[in-house]
């Protein structure tokens, strides 16, 4: 069984992260795939249309085509489009509040039942009787968290002009996500109000600053290499079939039109690969939370205490 109470260090909270896929990976990967799939396939298929729909209104501005059609087209349905764009904004949310949520609620099942000895169902349970939190934590952050971090990264930006801007700015996004997510844990796993539960993830966050925003830091770096490499082999392929066609046939869009259908693909597998690799920095924190639970409050020696007095 893997240990969630655990002292670490920067190191631990490295290899550990890597460990807990390693042990129970295969049990986790197949809840959030169960739960997660439909909406991410969904999310994924309308992404391709989107940048579709992007790309063929600029093979038609390189080929000098009149817009007048696609404007008119526009206004005539504007209020679908507004009614359509709600409801994407809306199911961006779900989607985010599943994904954020699923691997808080496997930790803490996994706590509570002192392994992966737990189904999908348990988690869709855990879901529903914590989708009022869910939302309201989501909702509250657009007002409350949001706000602060876009007037903390403007101030950063301009303090880049004078150099000291690059470190704190290199901190500042892995600090963010530590608190949110550490606030996150706290909010969902205890009976907690939204305040208290923001305050206490960023004391716990403070308590061991460069242990756990390091960790994070490297988490994020391994992923957007990982991306990178990815990406690149469909991005290349596209920049190459574009500039072929267009050596051939100079003027044509057939070129550009696989570009196209390239970037679609590319923006497909980032957004993908950016909520499955999520989960490692999710884990991550959830580590950290309950390593910092260990520190506060010694639950392994107190269960050992309590498994010599049943003996």
């Amino acid at each position: 069984m893997f240990q969630l109470f655990k002292n670490r260090d920067f190191g631990d909270y490295i290899s550990d992260t890597f460990g807990f896929f390693r042990q129970t990976g295969k049990h986790f990967m197949k809840i959030y795939f169960t739960i997660n799939g439909i909406p991410l396939m969904i999310m994924l298929v309308l992404s391709y249309f989107l940048f579709q729909v992007y790309f063929d209104l600029l093979k038609t501005s390189m080929s000098g085509q009149d817009f007048s059609g696609f404007e008119n087209s526009m206004t005539e349905n504007f209020p679908f489009i507004v009614i359509l764009a709600i409801l994407l904004f809306l199911f961006l949310i779900f989607m985010s509040m599943l994904s954020y949520t699923v691997p808080v609620i496997y930790l803490d099942l996994y706590d509570k039942k002192k392994g992966n000895n737990f189904s999908v169902g348990d988690v869709v349970s855990a879901l529903k009787s914590n989708f009022a939190k869910m939302l309201i934590f989501f909702i509250a952050s657009l007002f409350v968290i949001t706000p602060i971090l876009i007037i903390v990264f403007i101030l950063l930006f301009l303090l880049v002009f004078i150099i000291i801007g690059i470190p704190l700015l290199l901190f500042a996004i892995p600090t963010a996500f530590s608190w949110i997510a550490l606030s996150y844990y706290e909010y969902i796993n205890f009976d907690k109000g939204y305040f208290e539960a923001l305050s206490d993830g960023f004391s716990k966050m403070k308590s061991q600053y460069f242990p756990i925003v390091g960790s994070l830091m490297l988490m994020y770096i391994i992923i957007q290499v990982t991306m990178t490499v990815f990406t690149m082999i469909p991005y290349a392929f596209g920049m190459v079939s574009m500039v072929t066609s267009l050596e051939q046939n100079p003027g044509s869009t057939e070129g550009l039109a696989t570009f196209g259908i390239m970037m679609a693909i590319i923006m497909v597998i980032t957004i993908l690969m950016s909520y499955i690799l999520n989960n490692l920095m999710l884990i991550n924190q959830g580590l950290a939370h309950y390593s910092r639970r260990e520190n506060d409050e010694n639950i392994i020696a107190q269960d050992s205490i309590d498994l010599i007095g049943r003996e």
